[in-house]
């Protein structure tokens, strides 16, 4: 699908609409942006109750429960939401909020597939990318606790490739200066992006990223990698041939470390990344739909991912949004109907709003979920620290994604927030958040006990302003 003129958004935004009215109106809804009576239990795409459990954990299914009082000021949420769908800036949204384990917005707007005209539901099953990060670094602090490794310890222990790693400093691609690593990549460095490893996509002065993309090191596929990737333990071989950007600990670069994180789990654990996912996190967790590809019985929940079209063939990761530039199609979804040769920790997964917001209350209740421990509560208060001497305008990012990034730290996977004024946006001192390519994002607020989960499927997630603006409408819900 290509949707390209002023006339054809129109369009778009009218089938948008419709097929959400349709979907309202056939369940006997009588409202489409929010308002209800607490005594409704309804089953449909815009309003729904993932359902609480008794320690305020959120139900894997989304269709259970009834749907609580939605207050004025979280009105005003779904109805920025829905102007976001609206106005074509995005082709689907689908947000909660919780506080202290109850639900305060839970709300579904726009298509899930433009072309078919189907509307996005509360269960659909979404491309995460980048938010299987923190999914990735909790397994392996999971191995930490049992005493496999520490923090502080050289990866070259376990996987041998990574040992006599050498550092770009000088020259340019394909003709580097090159030194030997000052320090040896750590645990650490590897979850907190401070390694000097590196993404194809991000250019940097001296063309590190030019080797990235000669020799295919790519482990999460944007749309646009190999479809029969090497398996996990070959492309980390690869990887570790490349020099880096910087000396492990010196400075913050956003990379494919937590794709090393997921072949470590590997090998710590003698099992494959998919399968100790499953059984130490997904199955413990109740995240029923969270996996590296979608069965069969449930790719018709499956939303479609979205590009933003680029002027003039322009081929920057990086653009401001045009109205006139509209969606185009990312990818088929072909690579999600099995489970991929290569499993990757740094955005391989997909997931829906009732399962990730499992994961993110689990965090809140530091380490258990319906009496199921997964992380001692020592770990994940470690976990949320910075682990930065500074923040990451200190080390070398002041600016990330359009956002600043004085005032944000970085703890052992996923930003920190430790001096709100700095960053210039209102939240709590220990938030942590993350986010995916496709436009998706998280928080979780232990001040304020509040987890958000925000999802739709629009690439690159710099395309459209929403994180910011997002958080700034939760905070006014809360009392």
């Amino acid at each position: 699908v290509t949707i390209n003129k002023p006339h054809d958004l129109d369009l778009h935004n009218v089938r948008i609409m419709i097929a959400v009215a349709v979907a309202l109106l056939a369940k006997g809804v009588s409202w489409l942006f929010g308002t209800h009576n607490t005594s409704d239990t309804v089953k449909d795409s815009s309003i729904n109750d993932c359902g609480m459990t008794s320690d305020g954990g959120v139900n894997s299914s989304v269709n259970a429960g009834s749907v609580p009082t939605m207050s004025p000021r979280a009105q005003f949420l779904v109805d920025w939401v829905n102007d976001l769908v609206a106005s074509g800036k995005i082709p689907m949204a689908v947000v909660g909020v919780y506080q202290r384990g109850k639900p305060l917005v839970q709300h579904a707007v726009g298509l899930k597939d433009v072309d078919a005209n189907a509307p996005v539901e509360l269960d659909t099953i979404f491309r995460i990318y980048s938010m299987t990060k923190p999914v990735a670094s909790v397994a392996l602090m999971i191995l930490y606790e049992r005493g496999l490794f520490q923090l502080d310890e050289p990866i070259s222990n376990f996987l041998p490739d990574f040992k006599d790693m050498k550092v770009a400093v000088g020259g340019q691609y394909p003709n580097f200066e090159l030194e030997p690593a000052k320090t040896q990549i750590t645990f650490q460095h590897l979850l907190t992006h401070t390694s000097g490893l590196t993404y194809k996509f991000i250019n940097d002065k001296l063309g590190v990223n030019k080797v990235y993309q000669q020799h295919a090191i790519s482990f999460a596929n944007l749309g646009d990698g190999d479809p029969n990737p090497p398996p996990l333990d070959e492309m980390c071989s690869r990887l570790a041939g490349a020099p880096l950007l910087f000396h492990p600990g010196t400075q913050w670069a956003y990379s494919n470390a937590t794709d090393v994180v997921g072949h470590l789990i590997e090998v710590l654990s003698g099992k494959t990344f998919a399968e100790f996912l499953d059984e130490e996190v997904f199955g413990p967790l109740g995240m029923v739909d969270t996996g590296f590809f979608v069965p069969k019985d449930k790719l018709e929940r499956f939303a479609q991912c979205y590009s933003i079209n680029r002027p003039k063939g322009g081929t920057e990761l990086f653009v401001q949004h045009d109205p006139e530039m509209g969606f185009s199609l990312n990818d088929s979804g072909e690579m999600y109907h099995s489970l991929p040769t290569l499993c990757s920790g740094g955005g391989g997964l997909v997931s829906t709003l009732g399962d990730y917001s499992r994961f993110c209350q689990m965090l809140l209740n530091k380490g258990q979920l319906d009496g199921t421990r997964v992380l001692g509560r020592k770990t994940v208060e470690y976990m949320m620290r910075n682990h930065l001497d500074g923040d990451m305008a200190d080390y070398g990012m002041p600016s990330w994604l359009g956002m600043n990034r004085h005032g944000v730290g970085f703890g052992l996977g996923w930003a920190v927030a430790v001096d709100p004024c700095k960053i210039g946006s209102c939240c709590s001192d220990g938030e942590v958040s993350w986010g995916g390519a496709a436009s998706t994002a998280f928080w979780i607020d232990p001040v304020e006990q509040v987890a958000c989960v925000f999802l739709t499927q629009l690439i690159p997630s710099s395309a459209i302003p929403i994180r910011r603006p997002l958080r700034a409408l939760v905070n006014a819900c809360l009392e």
